[in-house]
């Protein structure tokens, strides 16, 4: 019966429930997506080598600049520009039958080390496959060769050795921190760079040799972007896998110190005194 004071609806008591049904289902749908989004596991971090890579596949590429690269080096001459090639393998054969230990600047100023030279030119401005291979060389140089100043104070042979890495960071250290073939190379190149350029400071018997530490520090901190508020890829890459290093590169006093520490422990006898 209609009520005589309006015409007011009836309130049933499905009306009533009806709000708190639609927040009950609103609850459920929100704990079913809660559940659903802590089970989808979290994104891991791609690093450059993870990433697939369509070219002639080398692998564990910091091999070729260990002691034991000798064994492994001739993989790298088919990957070598075929009017290269020729050279590449003299050079190679070369670097890895020295064993008189000559001085590091005395060896590039011969017939042999100005024809090598000329070659890591050509190769630093080929392919990545190329870039490692220069980077081989320069490093079994490294090995074969005295570069250590010693009592005679002679730092231009750390200082020699430090140029070569340098030319080949300039040239490929940005590229390179995104490539999967050469990011852990381009690291090592660094790590041999600090320790050489950290001999050439400490060379002199009384006090320090600030020239090629000024050189070395402000490269690096130009190459890794720790000198400005942006890091660049290689400086992103270093700081990725040697945060403490980067860290040291920015700092007031003996900044190579961390990178010659990496070196001592990635290429222990990369010490500059080949006997």
């Amino acid at each position: 019966m209609a009520d005589a004071e309006g015409e007011n609806p009836r309130v049933t008591a499905s009306d009533d429930t009806r709000p708190i049904r639609g927040l009950a289902v609103l609850a459920c749908v929100l704990f079913v997506a809660a559940i659903a989004v802590r089970g989808i596991p979290a994104q891991r971090v791609r690093l450059p080598e993870d990433a697939p890579d369509e070219r002639p596949r080398i692998a564990e590429p910091m091999q070729m600049l260990s002691r034991g690269a000798s064994l492994r080096v001739a993989e790298l001459d088919p990957l070598v520009r075929t009017e290269l090639r020729p050279s590449f393998v003299a050079a190679r054969g070369i670097v890895f039958a020295m064993d008189d230990c000559p001085a590091l600047a005395e060896w590039m100023q011969s017939a042999e080390g100005q024809r090598t030279e000329r070659l890591l030119t050509d190769l630093r401005a080929g392919s990545p496959e190329e870039a490692l291979a220069a980077l081989t060389l320069v490093f079994q140089i490294a090995r074969a060769t005295d570069w250590e100043p010693g009592l005679t104070a002679h730092a231009e042979h750390a200082e020699r050795l430090g140029a070569l890495l340098q030319d080949w960071l300039r040239v490929w250290g940005e590229r390179a921190a995104t490539d999967p073939l050469l990011v852990k190379p381009a690291l090592g190149a660094m790590m041999l760079y600090g320790r050489a350029m950290r001999e050439a400071w400490r060379a002199p018997v009384l006090g320090y040799n600030e020239a090629p530490y000024s050189r070395a520090h402000a490269f690096l901190m130009q190459a890794t972007g720790l000198a400005t508020s942006k890091r660049t890829a290689l400086g992103e890459a270093l700081q990725a896998r040697f945060a403490r290093v980067a860290s040291r590169l920015s700092a007031d006093v003996d900044a190579l110190m961390g990178l010659e520490e990496e070196c001592a422990a990635f290429f222990p006898d990369l010490t500059g005194d080949c006997e």
